[in-house]
């Protein structure tokens, strides 16, 4: 469906958001806290998508808001985002899509947050605030000028919300461990952000008694390394190879060149792009993944080659 980008504004250093409503009028289809929408965007003349956590109240069908991280080593989309889109210009979006729900109980909530990752956390914020639901936020970056909606946060969330930046000094940062050192049966922890914060919860979540249930995240998807290069795929049962691109996802490659993949959330999280490796050394970055399933698989949507050739079973 099209939407008019009908405001733009800069909420951190390298971070702009944009309202989105309906073109002439009406109502947008109800985004629930945790929802993202999938955002048509052009890089060299083709059509590719992107996604987006929708950051506005769940209960306002009026518009959506959305926020992008200017990344310069990232593939393209943000940087279309923030320089190929002004005020007035319509975009092509999905209806929202919620894999990562806020449980509408009353236990008590543990909101983390790392770098970006606050636009996705932020809706359930609001959710809960208007609820006056039992709730603490946890909220990290790597400086002040970073905290996207920080202001906001700090309003919304009061007391119970707590800022760090990882610039100030080392007593400043987030310590998972004594954060999650009390688990409550009726407690669930939301988590979203880079994958080494996720899987730093996870380690300690584990290690203090949380259950897997009680644990939600939802990570950024595949991001470009600073050392990423050209990676030989060979398809072992077609005998074909492809190269992909550092720009490129092994999925993506796979799907341009017509070969069948299953996928679904393109982030590393529901695991149905997992494919067996019968050759090379894969690069995992991926969250769903145990210790042991990596050593003879991995998530094509996110995960890469520690060298520069996979030979993988398709």
């Amino acid at each position: 469906m099209k939407v008019e980008v009908t405001r733009i504004r800069d909420v951190a250093e390298d971070v702009r958001s944009l309202e989105l409503r309906a073109v002439g009028g009406g109502e947008l289809p109800t985004a629930e806290a945790g929802s993202h929408i999938r955002v048509e965007v052009t890089l060299e003349g083709a059509s590719t998508e992107r996604h987006y956590s929708v950051t506005s109240s769940a209960g306002d069908r009026s518009r959506y808001e959305i926020a992008v991280l200017r990344e310069e080593d990232g593939r393209g989309g943000s940087a279309y985002m923030h320089e190929g889109v002004n005020e007035g210009d319509l975009l092509e979006i999905s209806p929202p899509r919620n894999d990562f729900p806020l449980l509408d109980g009353e236990g008590h909530s543990v909101l983390i947050a790392g770098g970006i990752g606050i636009t996705a956390i932020l809706a359930m914020l609001r959710r809960l605030e208007s609820k006056a639901a039992s709730f603490e936020l946890h909220y990290a970056a790597r400086s002040r000028a970073r905290m996207a909606y920080a202001k906001e946060v700090k309003r919304l969330a009061g007391a119970r919300g707590f800022l760090y930046a990882s610039d100030e000094s080392t007593d400043s940062r987030m310590d998972l461990a004594e954060l999650l050192s009390a688990p409550a049966g009726d407690a669930h922890v939301y988590v979203c952000g880079p994958r080494r914060l996720i899987e730093g919860v996870k380690r300690a979540a584990s290690e203090t008694g949380w259950r897997p249930d009680q644990i939600h995240f939802e990570a950024f998807g595949a991001r470009r390394g600073p050392d990423d290069g050209d990676i030989e795929v060979e398809l072992a049962y077609t005998g074909s190879t492809l190269v992909v691109g550092p720009n490129q996802t092994i999925l993506d490659a796979l799907l341009d060149a017509g070969v069948w993949a299953p996928f679904e959330c393109r982030r590393g999280e529901c695991g149905m792009c997992v494919t067996q490796v019968l050759g090379g050394e894969p690069d995992h970055r991926d969250v769903c993944l145990t210790e042991g399933e990596r050593e003879q698989s991995m998530c094509t949507c996110v995960s890469r080659a520690e060298g520069s050739k996979l030979v993988l079973a398709l």
